[in-house]
């Protein structure tokens, strides 16, 4: 995935209640047939929906966020790969030192 399409998808996440087409074309700062273009790739991959909808007597596209995550989304805190993944210590998660940095560097509070 491309980053602008990355950037789209956070849009779209951000959004409770979706984004319509046009705000999302004006956040990404692209024009219609490239914002077009984006949400066709972000359909194909089964990322987002789209519904026609109508807003002040206009007809626009609402594009939602479809849920799930990515295959290796829930694997990397930014930049970081899970400690787990692959690990042979026998240790406690709780009192794991690299389990509980992992987690500090997704933003949750333990």
């Amino acid at each position: 995935m491309e980053e602008i399409e990355e950037r789209a998808l956070g849009l779209i996440r951000r959004g409770k209640d979706g984004i319509l087409q046009k705000q999302l074309r004006l956040e990404l700062g692209v024009d219609g047939r490239r914002c077009a273009r984006i949400v066709r790739t972000l359909l194909d991959a089964k990322s987002v929906g789209r519904e026609l909808v109508t807003t002040d007597g206009v007809r626009a596209y609402l594009i939602r966020f479809a849920g799930g995550v990515g295959k290796y989304e829930l694997l990397v805190a930014g930049t970081k790969f899970d400690p787990c993944v692959g690990c042979i210590d026998e240790c406690n998660p709780a009192s794991c030192a690299r389990l509980n940095k992992w987690i500090k560097a997704l933003g949750v509070s333990l």
